[in-house]
């Protein structure tokens, strides 16, 4: 009975471990305008911290950054118009747990900020907190290209991706976006900057409609989904979205019923991003989703900027609940919705899940 319990407390851990890599295809390359980030030294405290650790938070947060198109990290402070301050705080160990076959598995956890200021004013720009595991990193395989031994570096380069998916996503980026991609530093950009519809309400009041994330930004955030859910990591799952499709209870109790068959049913679940088309507050993206036993489902998702849509940091799948009366008010919102929760159903179904 405790290996029992041992076994489901770290079940996403184990998941994530051993099948992150399924998830979908790389995004779409951004060949936008980039800013150009200053990487100084970062720090690295508390738990088990050492060189090693610092450096693959170090390779791995300026591997994200480059990934992502839109930012290009230089180690030189000329040419650069943004700055990065980021270091870890803390790591600590979780235990572990040996199955059969699968063998044993370490959990660690990093913690993690990140700073971004203005070059010229030093003034802060954006700043964000992470937490990673020493198996969440799998999710980020899309974009790395670097391989990670120790459990900490991988904890660390998973807080790192998360870091890094959050403010490549944000609107603090964009008036920053300024030199030619692929160019040398200092040959600018020609800055398209995307049309917004200004209503005016009196002679002092304006209403400006958000613009929707880039392709690349939205298939990303989709992929990241598949990489949950064929990684049954459920508990990362909520994050991805504008409002948690999962409650924790729910999410338990799907934990609690899964088995290592389970695991490796979800093993076989693919997806498949379509770019889709801007509506405005967001984007729309095409999700084709095989289920494992073969059978081929698609879904209409909307990723978001943050705005009135999405609060949260960075660019979310748009979902809102049953009791949120901008759903019931709105179609579009309610068949987006809508396909969320089929499509969740049909996974929780197809993995006989409660």
């Amino acid at each position: 009975m405790k290996q029992s319990a041992n076994n489901l407390r770290f079940f996403g851990v184990l998941s994530l471990a051993l099948l992150g890599a399924a998830s979908a295809q790389q995004a779409p390359t951004y060949s936008g305008p980039q800013a150009v980030v200053y990487i100084g030294d970062n720090y690295c405290s508390g738990g088990y911290c050492g060189y090693s650790v610092w450096s693959s938070f170090d390779t791995a947060i300026t591997q994200a950054l480059k990934a992502s198109g839109s930012v290009r990290p230089v180690r030189q402070s000329a040419g650069a118009n943004l700055v990065m301050k980021a270091g870890i705080n803390d790591i600590t160990g979780g235990g572990g747990v040996c199955l059969p076959i699968v063998g044993c598995l370490n959990a660690k956890t990093v913690k993690a900020s990140f700073e971004i200021d203005d070059a010229a004013t030093g003034t802060v720009i954006w700043q964000d907190t992470c937490e990673g595991t020493s198996a969440g990193y799998s999710s980020w395989y899309w974009w790395s290209g670097v391989s990670f031994d120790s459990d900490e570096s991988k904890a660390a380069a998973d807080c790192a991706g998360k870091l890094v998916q959050k403010f490549s996503g944000s609107a603090a980026i964009k008036p920053y976006l300024t030199v030619a991609a692929g160019a040398p530093l200092g040959t600018a950009a020609t800055v398209q900057t995307p049309s917004a519809t200004v209503t005016t309400v009196t002679s002092s009041t304006v209403t400006t409609t958000p613009s929707s994330p880039t392709d690349a930004q939205a298939a990303s955030t989709v992929q990241l989904l598949g990489a949950a859910l064929s990684a049954l990591s459920l508990g990362d799952i909520g994050g991805l979205f504008t409002s948690d499709p999962l409650n924790p209870v729910a999410v338990k109790a799907m934990l609690a019923a899964a088995t290592p068959a389970t695991l490796s049913a979800a093993a076989k679940l693919k997806f498949s991003v379509t770019p889709g088309e801007d509506a405005g507050a967001y984007r729309l993206v095409g999700l084709t989703y095989t289920l494992p036993d073969g059978s081929e489902r698609f879904a209409q998702l909307a990723v978001a900027s943050e705005g009135s849509l999405n609060t949260r940091s960075g660019p979310r799948i748009v979902y809102l609940s049953a009791f949120n009366p901008a759903r019931a008010a709105t179609p579009a919102l309610d068949g987006l919705s809508k396909n969320v929760d089929t499509m969740l159903a049909d996974i929780k179904a197809a993995l006989n899940l409660p």
